[in-house]
């Protein structure tokens, strides 16, 4: 960082460069740097382990502080056996759901920036209010003279969701009741015949990313789970299923969605008794609901001044109005809606379950799981394991909680142990602070295909034949492009590829995959031309040299397994989420210059990252099998 004493430093957030002259400059939305111009998001990166600590710390005991003689979470208890306060954003920390997690982050990361410089005075040019606001408060207790900023407030274009957006948070609340109404048919698929005995598994996951083909035939496969149904069914055990159902263009309609569970229901033997989450839906429940939610609201308004609390002892960072919108809709808006939901059912499917001795569940450490885990113990069943069924991703904060968390007294509703597919996701979670002896080593079950031998030789072949051509400076670059969960993205993505291919003095041929819940039509970007494909990964890796991959899913990781030249689109407004941040041999692009010179290279950069170095993996599943030996579950002969 330059030397900025006696010097004034602006902070510039806005789409645009700087214009020349502005003296010493912090970017707030860009990873660049020169001598006189200094990034906050690459700060941050730089200083992560520190500064993601702080931020978890600060949220931890924000649920700690005591208004009007009680803490935030005791003002929230649900009286159910947890408190409604683990179920908020914020103490959620879920980059996807609180936007504002990175301006929090950003703000901390320059707060030391200032300090580190001995800084007195700061312009911003934004058109942010709530990082205006928090920015000048921040300012203001480090003693730093403050000037307005200087950029026009964006007008957003009118749309639908704009104005939902705009509407009192509590009419948002109810107006959020309107999901349930194509939900409301899947109350016609009753509760199974449900398994009991100590042979049986409960299993509780997303009716999400499933194999549809299979499915349709009454065969049960779900990309999460890989073979692990068939893996229980094949060695005696018995399954329950309750799925919760997710409205997306990736999910079956409801109606297809009752047909495919009818079919596996017949077979229940060896694919297990399933039902929808949503099999629990009654009037009782909804009622419930609303009493829980109205209470919520009056707690809002009893804790209006707790806006306070946002600031931590050690610092002078006001988290207040970007993490505002997070407490509202947390309390008395659509979040608080479906977390009173969320714990009237699962309350309702595991009273009516028989005793369980084990629990399985998709971990991600969100809101809902807390109601799942309070009302699994309320009702007597027995061990309950977590397992985090993807990557574990350094900035997705809502994967890691307060060392406090783990102490006997933490009130906050955890896991008796998580299932960890890997040694990478084991390392994070032991760095972060989560007690080593509630993790234990299972396979991976969704990329169990990296090592399926038709996969493994079609990859070798492809790289036998990349290997031995020669890369002439014309040549067609074929470039596969993998999507993000957000359109938004998918289209930034497209547009950089777009401005890229005027900077090559080659061909690009792009062939997109959008992400299975985020579809794209060719007419979305009709100056870039390119080929639209469904294929699995399985079959489409193999045929291509180079992939430019969103940041936010496991794919650029299984690029990279399957040996293409990988680069990873990040969006320069926001974290790095990719599971690949600090890996050799992967290259990260945030605009068309970066891209442009990753392509340009015109040799293909390997990585020697095995899947090994992430995951363990093992078709015989060998450590499952061991999880389950020692809970005593009976196994068959054959084992």
């Amino acid at each position: 960082m330059a030397d900025t004493v006696g010097i004034p430093v602006l902070i510039w957030d806005a789409p645009d460069n700087p214009p020349e002259g502005s003296g010493y400059v912090l970017l707030w939305r860009s990873y660049s740097e020169s001598p006189m111009v200094n990034s906050v998001p690459a700060y941050l990166d730089r200083h992560g382990d520190r500064l993601r600590a702080r931020y978890i710390e600060f949220i931890h005991d924000l649920g700690e502080s005591i208004f009007a003689g009680k803490s935030i979470a005791e003002h929230l208890d649900s009286g159910k056996g947890f408190s409604f306060w683990w179920m908020t954003h914020l103490a959620e920390k879920s980059p996807f759901k609180s936007r504002g997690i990175f301006n929090c982050l950003r703000l901390l990361a320059l707060e030391e920036m200032l300090k580190e410089k001995g800084v007195t005075r700061v312009s911003l040019v934004c058109s942010d209010r709530n990082l205006i606001e928090a920015i000048r408060r921040t300012c203001r207790s480090l003693g730093i003279d403050f000037l307005k900023n200087a950029l026009r407030y964006q007008i957003q274009p009118w749309s639908l969701k704009r104005f939902y957006k705009g509407l009192p948070y509590i009419l948002q609340g109810i107006l959020s009741l309107r999901h349930l109404v194509p939900r409301w048919r899947l109350r016609e698929l009753s509760a199974p015949s449900w398994f009991k005995g100590s042979g049986s598994v409960f299993l509780c996951s997303y009716f999400f990313n499933l194999e549809a083909s299979s499915c349709a035939r009454g065969v049960f496969r779900a990309n999460q789970w890989g073979e692990f149904p068939h893996f229980l069914g094949r060695l005696g055990w018995r399954s329950n299923w309750i799925h919760h159902y997710l409205s997306d263009p990736g999910t079956p309609s409801p109606s297809t969605a009752l047909e495919w569970l009818g079919k596996f229901n017949r077979d229940a033997e060896q694919q297990g008794s399933h039902a929808f989450l949503e099999t629990y839906l009654d009037w009782s429940v909804l009622f419930s609901a609303l009493s829980n939610w109205t209470r919520l609201v009056f707690k809002y308004v009893k804790l209006i001044k707790f806006k306070e609390a946002f600031s931590s002892n050690d610092s002078a960072a006001w988290l207040w109005p970007l993490l505002r919108d997070d407490w509202k809709v947390s309390l008395c808006g659509s979040t608080a809606m479906s977390n009173c939901l969320w714990a009237e059912l699962f309350d309702a499917a595991l009273k009516s379950l028989p005793k369980q001795r084990l629990g399985i569940y998709i971990w991600e450490n969100q809101g809902w799981e807390c109601a799942f885990l309070a009302a699994w113990r309320r009702h007597g069943h027995g061990e309950v394991v977590g397992m985090p069924h993807a990557t574990l991703v350094y900035w997705h904060l809502n994967n890691f909680d307060d060392r406090r968390c783990f102490e006997i007294s933490s009130r906050k509703p955890l896991p008796d142990k998580l299932a960890v597919n890997g040694p990478m996701a084991m390392n994070a979670l032991i760095e972060s602070g989560y007690p080593s002896e509630r993790l234990i080593p299972v396979e991976a079950l969704r990329f169990q295909y990296l090592q399926d031998p038709g996969f493994t030789e079609s990859i070798s072949r492809a790289n036998s034949m990349a290997d031995n051509s020669v890369h002439g400076v014309n040549q067609p670059v074929r470039l596969l492009l993998l999507g993000d969960f957000n359109i938004r993205q998918t289209l930034k993505m497209l547009d950089c590829v777009l401005a890229t291919s005027r900077l090559l003095g080659f061909e690009l041929l792009l062939t997109v995959k959008p992400h299975p819940v985020c579809p794209l039509r060719g007419s979305e970007c009709p100056e870039m031309p390119f080929e639209l494909t469904t294929l699995p990964l399985t079959e489409l890796l193999p045929q291509f040299e180079y992939a430019f991959c969103s940041n936010t899913t496991s794919a650029g990781l299984e690029a990279l397994l399957a040996g293409l030249s990988t680069v990873i689109f990040l969006d320069e407004n926001d974290f790095n989420h990719s599971p690949l941040r600090g890996v050799q041999g992967v290259t990260f692009a945030g605009n068309p210059v970066e891209l442009a010179a990753a392509l340009t290279m015109r040799s293909r950069v390997r990585s020697g990252e095995t899947c090994n170095n992430f995951f363990w993996l093992d078709k015989e599943m060998p450590r499952w099998k061991q999880f389950l030996v020692e809970r005593t579950l009976p196994l068959a002969e054959s084992v």
